[in-house]
């Protein structure tokens, strides 16, 4: 067995003034407002872009629909009618009637594929907004608990949680989360109301 490279001597030392408090993220995620709006805007972002792509798909299968049944109404007449054409208008008609059904196909074509951009530019808009407002809310966090700590002078501050993360066990006596999540309300609410306030006076 290799000899160990630790010095637990210094590891006993600096254990002895540790001191370390966790904030549990699943209540975090719960109970900070500020998620609840967030989670809120992106819902009613994600609602309006499925009303956007939808209105978009209907119109372009309206147009279509029509192009189609005017393809078909001048099939029915060229049927109709072909008994009496002399050869170079039938082939005239003939090819009127093969270039109006490509250019309907490739209307389809180009309009699915008009669609599936669209829907793929708001889904990448959507997870930009959330990413952003993920980052927000990491920051607010990071930069409370800097703040909160310096009175507490607590060597690590660790995130916790029932669904991943490293730590399994965490002492109830260390959970530092309730003055966390009421730290972070209080300063969101004081936010909105001077939004609130701002906005009042315009």
């Amino acid at each position: 067995m290799p000899e160990p490279t630790v010095d637990m001597a210094k590891v006993d030392s600096i254990s002895s003034f540790m001191r370390i408090a966790y904030v549990n993220t699943d209540t975090l995620w719960e109970q900070y407002e500020m998620i609840d709006v967030l989670q809120e805007e992106l819902e009613a972002e994600r609602s309006k872009s499925e009303k956007k792509v939808t209105a978009r798909a209907k119109t372009i299968e309206a147009q279509l629909k029509e192009m189609m049944g005017a393809l078909q109404k001048k099939a029915q007449d060229f049927q109709a009618n072909s008994e009496g054409m002399s050869e170079l208008i039938y082939n005239t008609k003939m090819r009127e009637l093969q270039e109006l059904e490509a250019n309907a196909r490739q209307f389809e074509a180009q309009a699915q594929e008009e669609v599936g951009g669209l829907q793929q530019t708001l889904t990448n808009q959507l997870l930009e907004q959330e990413t952003k407002g993920t980052e927000d809310i990491n920051n607010r966090l990071k930069a409370y608990i800097k703040e909160y700590n310096k009175d507490k002078d607590f060597t690590y501050v660790l995130a916790y949680s029932s669904q991943a993360g490293g730590i399994l066990l965490g002492n109830p006596a260390l959970d530092i989360t309730a003055d966390i999540v009421a730290g972070l309300n209080a300063i969101y609410q004081e936010e909105k109301a001077a939004k609130e306030a701002k906005a009042a006076k315009k």
